[in-house]
C-alpha cells in the first residue's frame, strides 16, 4: 500500500479539569472526550519530499500535520505527501489541528513506515490530544493526555455552535494560570453531574462570544458547556432535537449542528 485515505473525526471536551503541573511543567489535566461525526478526510501517500496541502492550499511549518510527518521524516527518512479536506470547524477546540496530526501517524502506521509504539511516542512532541485523536471513542484522558482510559461506548446527540474563531490555545491556558478555577472532579461527572471545563473564564476573557453563545445554549437546552479551549459550546440534546431550529436560532454563527458520537476516531475510506 503506498496511498491512503481516512476519515479523522473531531471530539468534544464533555470535562476539562487541570489538576496541576507535572515535573515538565505541563499542565497536568484530566478530561473526559468523546469522537463526534463532523470529520477531516485526509489522504497520505510516499513522496520525494514532505508536502501538506489544505483545502488545495499549501501549508508550511506551522501545520501541525506538517510537524507530524517532519517527525516520521526525522525518525524513518520517508517523506509524505498529505492533502488535507477541512469539516472539522478551526479555533473551536474540537481537535481539528490535532485530528490532522494524528492522520498522518495513523496513516504512517497503516503503510507500514513506523510502528504503533513509535507514533505513540510522536504523538506527545505534536500535542496533548493527538494520541488520543488515534484511537478516538468515550476516554478519560489524564497526564499530558498520554494516559488514556477508554469508557465504553456512549449514544449522545450534541448541539455545536462556534460564532467565531477561538483565541490561540496557549492564550487559554495563560489566562487560565493567572485565575485558576477549581473543577467539580471527574469522578462526580461520572457519577452523572452537570459537564464542565475550567478553561471557560479564561477563554471568555479573550472571546467573549464564548459566553453569548453559552448563554443562549442554556435558554434553548437547558445546558451547555464549552469544549477545549473553546471557542465551540455544545449542549447535549434529545434524539427528536430538531437541527433546523438549532441553526435558524443560530443564523448568525458560523457553524451550528447536531452531531452525534462515534465510536472511534479514524475511519479508513480508501
Amino acid at each position: 500500500m503506498e496511498e491512503i485515505t481516512l476519515r479523522v473525526h473531531a471530539k468534544i471536551n464533555l470535562t476539562l479539569e487541570i489538576k496541576g503541573v507535572n515535573k515538565r511543567g505541563y499542565h497536568d489535566l484530566d478530561m473526559l472526550c468523546c469522537s463526534v461525526s463532523p470529520y477531516d478526510t485526509v489522504r497520505v501517500c510516499r513522496a520525494e519530499k514532505i508536502k501538506v496541502t489544505m483545502d488545495g492550499a499549501e501549508s508550511g511549518e506551522e501545520n501541525t500535520a506538517y510537524r507530524a510527518a517532519s517527525l516520521i521524516f526525522g525518525e524513518t527518512g520517508v517523506a509524505l505527501d498529505v492533502g488535507i479536506r477541512k469539516g472539522i470547524p478551526v479555533g473551536a477546540g474540537m481537535g481539528g489541528s490535532s485530528a490532522d496530526a494524528s492522520a498522518v501517524f495513523f496513516a504512517a502506521v497503516k503503510l507500514g513506515i513506523i510502528s504503533e509504539e513509535t507514533a505513540k511516542m510522536l504523538c506527545v512532541k505534536v500535542g496533548s490530544d493527538v494520541a488520543y485523536m488515534m484511537r478516538g471513542g468515550y476516554c478519560r484522558l489524564r497526564g499530558e493526555g498520554e494516559k488514556i482510559t477508554p469508557l465504553g461506548e456512549i449514544d449522545f446527540r450534541l448541539a455545536v455552535v462556534q460564532k467565531e474563531t477561538g483565541a490561540s490555545t496557549k492564550q487559554v491556558y495563560a489566562g487560565y494560570d493567572r485565575t485558576p478555577v477549581r473543577g467539580l472532579g471527574v469522578q462526580a461527572v461520572l457519577r452523572g453531574e452537570r459537564y464542565y471545563n475550567v478553561l471557560e473564564n479564561s477563554a471568555i476573557a479573550l472571546c467573549p462570544s464564548v459566553r453569548e453563545v453559552k448563554d443562549r445554549l442554556l435558554r434553548l437546552y437547558g445546558n451547555a458547556t464549552m469544549t477545549g479551549s473553546g471557542s465551540a459550546v455544545f449542549a447535549v440534546v434529545a434524539e427528536e432535537t430538531d437541527e433546523k431550529i438549532l441553526k435558524e436560532k443560530f443564523s448568525d454563527c458560523t457553524f451550528a449542528e447536531i452531531v452525534k458520537t462515534v465510536p472511534r476516531g479514524i475511519e479508513i475510506v480508501g
